[in-house]
């Protein structure tokens, strides 16, 4: 698959898709094969800050289409369970991610 994708090298984030094997430090939920992250549309991931899921869409970009928060919304449930996703950025404010906020349930 190929992408025509803005990646900006020394962005924490676009670095995961350009060096995976480089700046990858945390458990990686998908693609399970980190040889895939650089062909990936998005990844899903441990933040390093806060050691929660994150999800990482690979544009560089500040909002997503609502079509495509659904699937990350999908992805998610479909790997934590009954969860929420986070989409209010604190540290990097211009490339679109999300965290994972897993719910209890009763």
């Amino acid at each position: 698959m190929k992408f025509d994708n803005i990646l900006v090298k020394g962005c924490p984030l676009c670095d995961i898709f350009l060096e995976p094997r480089k700046h990858i430090h945390t458990k990686l939920y998908y693609p399970l094969d980190i040889d895939m992250v650089s062909q990936s549309e998005f990844v899903v991931l441990d933040c390093e800050t806060c050691n929660t899921p994150m999800i990482v869409v690979r544009d560089h970009i500040e909002e997503i289409h609502k079509e495509n928060w659904g699937r990350l919304l999908r992805i998610s449930r479909r790997l934590f369970g009954n969860a929420q996703l986070r989409c209010k950025p604190r540290k990097i404010l211009d490339h679109y991610h999300c965290h994972v906020i897993k719910k209890k349930e009763y």
